[in-house]
């Protein structure tokens, strides 16, 4: 499992929780809190643009399942790739001591692969955004 330190770095100050009545998607950013597990399903060219995402209901039909928990003091995330790509995202997260989101590090996921995250103290929010697909590591795109 890999341990991300924090940044200090502001990912979206201006950014809000979703109403509850959007679902966990917002201007294709993904929201999550301590506890869920959704599906989310990607679309888009795998030339390391920015996909559209969607969340779907049935996480054995999604290209991507998330999770997100926290245990014995620490906050974990896993994130199940089951497309044939190299996935890259961003991340933010919210804390009870500090206003906005705040970027942290994420790894690249591989194709069929899952990635582990964890934080040590408390995460009321976790955000997603700037998915995309590449057919090597570290984001390099396809040509």
């Amino acid at each position: 499992m890999l341990t991300v330190g924090l940044c200090c770095a502001v990912l979206a100050q201006s950014q809000t929780a979703p109403p509850s009545e959007t679902g966990h998607i917002t201007n294709n950013v993904v929201f999550m809190s301590p506890g869920e597990k959704i599906g989310l399903n990607l679309d888009g060219s795998a030339g390391g643009t920015a996909l559209s995402v969607t969340e779907e209901s049935n996480p054995k039909k999604a290209n991507l399942v998330l999770s997100f928990w926290q245990e014995k003091g620490l906050m974990l995330f896993t994130i199940q790739n089951r497309t044939k790509y190299w996935l890259t995202y961003e991340a933010g997260i919210r804390t009870p001591k500090r206003d906005g989101l705040y970027k942290t590090s994420v790894m690249p996921v591989g194709p069929g692969l899952i990635s582990s995250e964890s934080w040590h103290g408390t995460i009321d929010q976790l955000a997603l955004k700037n998915f995309s697909f590449s057919s090597k590591p570290g984001g390099k795109p396809i040509k």
